[in-house]
């Protein structure tokens, strides 16, 4: 099984070590881009990041969307208020399917 990585602010972060994770806290998101290249290069399959991170590497991600790993797969980081996942999850099933989805909405006729 390949390693795996978290990458978000320090509070965000810090219990994943026992689950043996590779843990990479940072003091502000875009810290995170100077890690990216260590991360995306086959190291690790799995890349946990947390919201504010994400969008400060959304770009990055974009380029490795294609590629089987890492999977990158957006957490709730300390005082984040969601969604993130939520719109990827839309925009995978977009995709897939060709066509937009209704997510938690109901139809109104």
């Amino acid at each position: 099984m390949g390693r795996v990585a978290i990458v978000g602010d320090a509070t965000s972060v810090a219990g994943f070590r026992p689950l043996g994770f590779a843990v990479f806290p940072v003091d502000r998101p875009d810290d995170a881009r100077g890690l990216w290249a260590d991360l995306a290069g086959g190291t690790y399959s799995v890349v946990f990041v947390t919201e504010p991170v994400y969008h400060a590497v959304e770009d990055l991600v974009a380029e490795t969307e294609d590629s089987p790993l890492p999977a990158v797969t957006v957490i709730p980081g300390v005082g984040s208020a969601g969604g993130v996942g939520e719109a990827k999850l839309a925009r995978a099933i977009e995709r897939a399917l060709g066509t937009k989805t209704l997510i938690g909405e109901e139809e109104h006729s």
